[in-house]
């Protein structure tokens, strides 16, 4: 690449992108805001690695008026799901610096999401969005720190161009996954990244599974459970799913490679959905579990136990409930009902 990436959100996986293209002499700008900002304004960004501190000093800008862009830049929407919308909106129609015709929109857009939903919604303004299945387990939980996960590498990337832009992004695709291997990133282009996404949509509605109050076999049954009632949705909706159901989903979307042993000062990674309730953010519930019971609406098959799920933790998410407040047992209960 000629230009920069410009990653548009702070958090986890924008702040640890951030660092690794720095790391790889990548250019690269990061958005942030808040409390982020100002720590990243004021010091280097630490990696608080299994290894120890690893501190990097990042190029930061507050909005997209300080980051300048120009005709040869990257976006990157690292923001959550349920900003992307408002975020896409805010800087689809901004004027790129030294041209009188150019906007934000005429760049590329790369989305690292979890779910489905924000290709269309990038795609209603931008021409060309890379979709990107992201496996990256790092914990944001204060500012200026970030906790990496990833036992082998750093995290693992599947890049592909949308349906219809296979052939007109192939080149533009290849790059972009170069510079993410550069930066230390398992990466693989896909011509299928439609289906892979909805692959790795089988390991994100797990998520909520950590939100709950319960114990690893409690865990265990209910990730399953919601698995088996997802893959029969995607199934019917039409996805040809290449993940066996005897396959370990972590390892399988992950590229096989296990995330790191936790230690007393890195506790167990427990990704992005828990992160959401620990910080009292809006969780992306609805754009995980919730795409399962749209799109199981949409073919007409019942995903009560996803349902539940999304019901369960989108009313905790609204009245400020952190972890714990609900126990698994609520929706194990209801699987007991469906089966009887």
């Amino acid at each position: 690449m000629t230009g920069r990436y410009v990653i548009i959100g702070a958090g986890a996986i924008g702040a640890h992108l951030a660092a690794q293209l720095t790391l790889a002499g990548v250019p690269a700008v990061l958005v942030a805001r808040g409390a982020q900002l100002e720590a990243l304004r004021s010091g280097p960004l630490v990696l608080r690695k299994a290894d120890g501190d690893e501190r990097v000093t990042l190029t930061v800008a507050g909005d997209a008026a300080e980051a300048a862009l120009s005709a040869d830049d990257v976006l990157v929407l690292a923001v959550k799901t349920q900003d992307a919308e408002a975020v896409i909106a805010d800087w689809a129609w901004i004027p790129l610096a030294g041209s009188e015709d150019l906007v934000a929109a005429d760049l590329p857009l790369v989305v690292l999401q979890n779910g489905v939903a924000t290709e269309e919604v990038a795609r209603r303004r931008f021409g060309r969005v890379v979709s990107v299945a992201t496996v990256v387990p790092v914990n944001f939980l204060e500012p200026g720190v970030v906790i990496p996960y990833a036992g082998t590498g750093t995290g693992y990337f599947q890049v592909g161009a949308l349906d219809g832009r296979q052939e007109a992004d192939a080149e533009l695709v290849s790059r972009i996954a170069a510079d993410l291997e550069r930066a230390g990133y398992v990466t693989r282009v896909r011509d299928d990244i439609t289906r892979r996404k909805h692959e790795k949509l089988l390991h994100n509605i797990t998520n909520a599974v950590h939100v709950l109050a319960g114990d690893e076999d409690e865990r265990a049954r209910l990730s399953a459970e919601l698995v088996a009632e997802a893959r029969a949705v995607l199934t019917a909706a039409g996805f040809d799913l290449d993940i066996p159901a005897d396959v370990d989903l972590g390892q399988a979307i992950g590229g096989g490679r296990p995330p790191a042993a936790p230690t007393p000062e890195r506790p167990p990674f427990r990704g992005s959905t828990w992160q959401n309730f620990v910080k009292g953010t809006p969780s992306e519930i609805d754009y995980l579990n919730g795409e399962i019971v749209l799109l199981g609406r949409r073919a007409g098959v019942p995903a009560p136990l996803n349902e539940r799920v999304q019901r369960i933790l989108g009313r905790a998410s609204a009245t400020g409930e952190g972890p714990g407040a609900h126990h698994i047992g609520e929706v194990l209960a209801l699987a007991s009902a469906e089966r009887n």
